[in-house]
């Protein structure tokens, strides 16, 4: 795991601060809001963060540390709504690629590191969501589950895992904000097909 130099404040300003600068090059791999965004690249988009939430969350659930009862992981579990939304648009999931590069989950620490991201990922999710009611007409039924995921619980859902972040013990931080770094640059580095429009061919195959 990439060693991390942290700054010796609170750990949820810890983490935004370590995490900026690959937090922003993922966002601006997103093209959602781009002029040519459309149906094909929105598949693509889908197919990409499948690929990557899948088999992360599969480790996730491998971890016994994270069966606290407040943290409730499997309501915070997504990729079925990918799954769902992919199905929707005729899509083999079984020709989705996978990342074969994913984070170091084996502590407690690690998973909420790697949880932080994906739970954060929920709050611009609305966003995206909207702009797909308005551009694609797509909303949670008809192919948007996973960016309506909570729909207008997103804020408490958040405040409720911030808790469980600053309570938890100052010992590993430093190894749950490595670990968030070390999500983000996995799926910053995961092929971007699903971002760029490439394979817009194959994206345009499934639609029927």
């Amino acid at each position: 795991m990439m060693e991390v130099n942290v700054p010796s404040a609170n750990l949820l300003r810890r983490l935004k601060d370590t995490t900026a600068r690959v937090h922003r090059r993922v966002e601006e791999r997103v093209n959602v809001f781009s002029a040519g965004f459309d149906l094909p690249r929105y598949i693509g988009l889908l197919r990409h963060f499948y690929g990557f939430w899948e088999p992360i969350e599969a480790n996730l659930k491998r971890l016994p540390e994270l069966r606290n009862p407040a943290l409730a992981l499997d309501e915070r579990l997504k990729a079925h709504l990918l799954e769902m939304d992919l199905r929707r648009f005729h899509v083999d999931l079984t020709l989705v690629d996978r990342c074969p590069q994913l984070p170091q989950l084996h502590t407690s620490s690690q998973g909420l590191g790697c949880m932080y991201v994906l739970e954060g990922s929920t709050l611009g999710s609305k966003f995206i969501a909207r702009r797909l009611a308005e551009h694609l007409s797509i909303d949670s039924g008809s192919g948007a589950a996973f960016f309506n995921a909570y729909g207008e619980e997103t804020g408490a859902r958040w405040a409720q895992f911030r808790d469980i972040l600053t309570s938890h013990t100052d010992s590993s931080n430093d190894e749950l904000v490595c670990s968030a770094v070390e999500t983000f640059q996995c799926l910053d580095t995961w092929p971007a097909s699903g971002y760029s429009g490439h394979n817009r061919d194959s994206a345009e195959l499934s639609v029927r």
